[in-house]
């Protein structure tokens, strides 16, 4: 299913819910004995966004699998894989990221999230 830049952002206008996007800055120090990095510190952001169900043209909609909009404009952090997007009850793991454009501008981005 694809849409424009435009259509994007009216379903984010229509039927948009609060989110949060939490990222983990990971400039601590990495422990190898846990595998984790401690001094990290998680950053929320809170945004409207609308979160919906996919499937490629060639494959079903696998059970969790998502795509949530973000609009870039006024939006200070980019998202990125492994961030995390709550509200609504639901918790989701952005798997890829793709920044929308037009004419040089961040519309949106279009994130493929999974449970």
């Amino acid at each position: 299913m694809s849409f424009r830049a435009y259509d994007l952002l009216k379903l984010v206008k229509d039927f948009g819910e609060p989110l949060t996007l939490k990222q983990l800055s990971t400039k601590g120090t990495y422990n190898t004995a846990t595998g984790t990095v401690a001094g990290s510190v998680e950053t929320p952001t809170a945004f409207v966004g609308y979160l919906y169900d996919y499937s490629d043209f060639n494959t079903d909609v696998i059970r969790g699998t998502r795509r949530c909009v973000i609009p870039a404009l006024g939006f200070a952090p980019e998202p990125s894989p492994d961030d995390v997007i709550s509200g609504n009850n639901d918790t989701v793991k952005v798997s890829r990221v793709r920044t929308i454009w037009s004419n040089g501008v961040a519309i949106c981005y279009l994130c493929d999230v999974r449970e």
